[in-house]
């Protein structure tokens, strides 16, 4: 046999016992093959999440509004003889701001005091005629109902002496005067518009979601200009909604000394609503479900994922604060987007837990 040919057959005979060894060492190496029971478990991170206090903060664009606005109105008509204030001044209440021509008005206030006198006498001596038995009980009527009439005469002529000077009903400023001397003016004609703006009115509109959360009384702080002006507090809730906007609604008032601020501005609101528990979550951490509802996931005690329903009910750098949740919860931050309700997953824990 040559020598090629005792090469085949020792290269055969290696071969062949190769094989032989690789089938009877089968059964050792089965051993490393993963076994069905052991599935594979998604990894997600975790942290523990406590209840805390929380006041939610109301923000709403809002307008500047004067406490009162009154038109200043004449009650007795004649011609002005004076404008004791100007335009833009401020007024105490009861300073005079038009005066009127008094023409006969002090005459015949004279002769309304006279009248009555003589309607007084003229009924006393009625009642000692009737004592005597010399007078009737209609002549004692008719005495007693022109000293009624004298008594009225009196008091409307005692009226149109004092409503000759118009006077400021409240501390404010003229606002606008638009007579003048030598105008005529008659009863029910505008004299003067006086506007209060010391307390200021703060007026906004509310959703009908959130005007629930808030109480006459809540503080409140204003921001006008990028100036932040504490002390406000609601006065007012609507109890019916804005035909055009259906919002509701809300108005504070707030210290405005020396009437600095002006009625009109465009101002921002930010209402401190009263504390309620809720959680503080990573933004991240919250998902939507099939209906938009905002939702996050947490573990139970077996590791096991679960969807919960949440509301937002406020911000702060940190996160969103949400209500809906337990006391305490395990909270999945990383990962919720790739697991299911139900299926178990390896939780790795953060260093921290979520607080405030």
């Amino acid at each position: 046999m040559n020598t090629n040919v005792r090469l085949a057959l020792l290269f055969a005979l290696a071969l062949s016992a190769w094989f032989i060894s690789g089938i009877f060492s089968s059964p050792d190496s089965a051993e490393s093959v993963p076994q069905a029971g052991n599935t594979y478990l998604t990894k997600v991170e975790v942290a523990s999440s406590r209840q805390q206090s929380f006041n939610p903060l109301t923000s709403l664009r809002a307008k500047t509004k004067a406490n009162r606005d009154v038109q200043v109105l004449a009650q007795v008509s004649g011609t002005v003889t004076a404008t004791l204030v100007e335009e833009g001044s401020s007024v105490l209440p009861g300073q005079g701001i038009c005066q009127i021509d008094a023409e006969d008005r002090h005459l015949r206030l004279a002769q309304a005091k006279a009248s009555l006198e003589n309607a007084n006498i003229a009924y006393r001596g009625a009642l000692k005629l009737k004592s005597a038995g010399y007078q009737s009980e209609l002549a004692i009527s008719q005495a007693k109902a022109a000293q009624a009439m004298a008594r009225t005469n009196l008091k409307r002529a005692r009226l149109d002496v004092e409503h000759l000077q118009i006077n400021a009903p409240f501390a404010g400023i003229v606002e606008s005067r638009p007579v003048e001397i030598g105008d005529l003016i008659i009863p029910g004609q505008l004299c003067a518009t006086v506007v209060e703006l010391d307390p200021l009115k703060i007026e906004a509109l509310l959703s009908e979601t959130e005007i629930g959360s808030l109480s006459i009384g809540d503080k409140a702080s204003i921001v006008i200009a990028g100036k932040v002006y504490a002390g406000a507090e609601i006065s007012y809730l609507a109890h019916q909604a804005n035909r055009d906007t259906n919002g509701y609604r809300v108005e504070a008032t707030m210290p405005n000394p020396n009437q600095i601020l002006r009625a009109g501005i465009s101002a921002r609101m930010n209402i401190q609503t009263v504390a309620r528990p809720a959680h503080l979550i990573p933004a991240s951490a919250i998902l939507l479900d099939d209906a938009g509802d905002m939702v996050v996931r947490v573990l139970d005690q077996d590791n096991r994922a679960a969807s919960v329903r949440v509301t937002a009910i406020g911000e702060s750098p940190k996160g969103i604060w949400v209500t809906g949740l337990e006391m305490e919860v395990i909270l999945i931050t990383v990962g919720q987007n790739y697991i299911i309700d139900g299926e178990q997953v390896e939780p790795s824990y953060q260093a921290s837990s979520l607080q405030q």
